[in-house]
């Protein structure tokens, strides 16, 4: 029974870490928001450090 419960507790913390990271919105490339050091070109290397920002914050 306690291995039960405790195999429960970690599956139920495990869900809620993937869960933070599932609502980081992602963006695409050409999207502005991404431009990250603001000379108006969103490079591919831009929008993979915006994106783990992102993913990072939540």
């Amino acid at each position: 029974m306690k291995r039960f419960l405790l195999s429960t507790l970690t599956v139920l913390m495990s869900m809620g870490a993937i869960a933070g990271m599932a609502n980081a919105a992602q963006v695409g490339l050409g999207n502005p928001i991404a431009d990250l050091n603001e000379d108006g070109t969103v490079t591919l290397h831009e929008v993979v450090n915006y994106n783990r920002d992102q993913r990072d914050k939540s």
